[in-house]
């Protein structure tokens, strides 16, 4: 399969959508503006990522001591056989000890997860998917990523990334802890519970002598100190990029943390020499000049929605972006339903009744709603069943709909199917 373009054409979301749909093997390459980015798949699922900026070996380490895994004396001398042997950092962190195997498991999928997400922020590029045959990796220690995993995770970040760089707008940014009352007391939160900015008077209150705050929001504030940059939070935090950059978010929010302002004195004008023009003595050239300025004004605004650092963008692409990600999910989800529909078929030697009784020994319950919470359709007319999905406002969708048809011995099948969706014939 040849699969070339560029992101403003195809999103990535619909690449990963039909590399994992399509269960294909192979190499996608995308080309941005800062960096480059490989991404191996195997039968449909990631198996490898690597960035030409963060290349994976190089990053390992880092994330294992981000994680408190490894220290940076055993880093080290890791490193230095790694450099007497060239073998693998991670096989000899888990050969000789230093490390356990499930250890260096969750790194190596943390640190391909996190070069997969950048991607999600590209508003362009080049790519091109190179099909395999076969595809060299860690199988040891590298368990397969499905497609529609991460791309739930992508649209997740491409709704919250726009709405976090409202208050935490360039990693160059230095935030302050806030006083806290003498009364007041941190108290850390049950591991999962989330912060709600806008509900800090109310939690407060409700503590009676603290705040409340996640796990993920007390590691973060434990960095704040008035001097690193955020760049400087983002590699010294045990979380994510993407989880680090949002405990800011929240911390800001909830009063607890503000931005460190240069407070560097002004410049002091000697007023005496602000001597005023007589109106008749005032220059001619400048009348002209303020008509360009003003022209110039007005057309900057007028094309202010192209820039991509103007806060008061427009964000139709991010939210159309987000609608086809999830959409990708769900058109993964169908073909989940209807390859557990066909395995209860083998199984039961008949059609189930309801989608339900797929659940749980052919599929998890939660895959037979869509992203935006819809139940998909089932539905069994004769010599055939179909899986249809809907649009965010609950009418059904042409393009995401799963028909098989099912041919009864000695009857051929009749009929054509709509196109856009997954149509099969036993």
């Amino acid at each position: 399969m040849a699969l070339e373009g560029t992101l403003k054409d195809f999103s990535l979301a619909d690449i990963f959508q039909l590399i994992g749909l399509q269960r294909k093997t192979g190499v996608l390459t995308l080309r941005g503006k800062d960096d480059t980015v490989t991404v191996t798949f195997l039968d449909g699922k990631v198996v490898s990522a690597d960035s030409l900026n963060r290349r994976l070996e190089h990053r390992l380490g880092h994330v294992l001591i981000k994680t408190g895994t490894l220290t940076d004396e055993q880093l080290n001398r890791a490193l230095e056989i790694q450099r007497e042997t060239l073998q693998r950092l991670g096989f000899i962190l888990t050969h000789y000890g230093i490390i356990s195997t499930e250890s260096l498991r969750a790194a190596l999928q943390l640190q391909i997860l996190q070069i997969i997400y950048r991607l999600f922020r590209w508003q362009d590029g080049e790519y091109h998917f190179s099909q395999e045959t076969t595809i060299e990796y860690d199988r040891e220690n590298v368990v397969p990523i499905t497609a529609e995993s991460v791309l739930m995770e992508g649209a997740r970040m491409i709704d919250e990334w726009p709405m976090i760089e409202k208050r935490v707008r360039s990693y160059d940014m230095v935030f302050r802890k806030k006083p806290l009352d003498e009364k007041t007391a941190r108290l850390v939160a049950q591991p999962g519970e989330t912060a709600d900015p806008e509900d800090s008077k109310t939690r407060r209150a409700r503590s009676g002598d603290g705040i409340r705050i996640s796990r993920d929001e007390q590691l973060v504030y434990d960095l704040v100190d008035g001097e690193r940059t955020v760049g400087d939070i983002v590699e010294a935090s045990r979380l994510s990029e993407f989880d680090t950059n949002r405990a800011l978010y929240d911390l800001v929010g909830r009063d607890l943390i503000q931005e460190v302002v240069d407070s560097a004195p002004l410049m002091t004008i000697d007023e005496s020499v602000l001597t005023p023009l007589p109106v008749d003595e005032t220059p001619t050239v400048l009348l002209p000049l303020v008509a360009i300025l003003a022209i110039v004004a007005m057309l900057s605004l007028a094309t202010s929605w192209k820039n991509p650092i103007n806060i008061t963008s427009p964000i139709g692409r991010s939210q159309s972006a987000i609608e086809e990600a999830r959409k990708a999910v769900s058109f993964q989800r169908i073909r989940t339903i209807g390859e557990a529909v066909d395995g209860y078929r083998m199984v039961n030697g008949g059609l189930p009744e309801e989608l339900e009784d797929l659940t749980p020994n052919f599929i998890a319950e939660d895959v037979l709603r869509d992203p935006w919470g819809n139940p998909y359709k089932y539905l069994q007319p004769p010599g055939k069943y179909l899986v249809i999905g809907f649009t965010p406002d609950g009418r059904a969708d042409t393009d995401l709909f799963y028909s098989r048809v099912i041919e009864t011995p000695g009857i051929a099948a009749k009929g054509t199917e709509p196109t856009g969706g997954i149509v099969l014939i036993d």
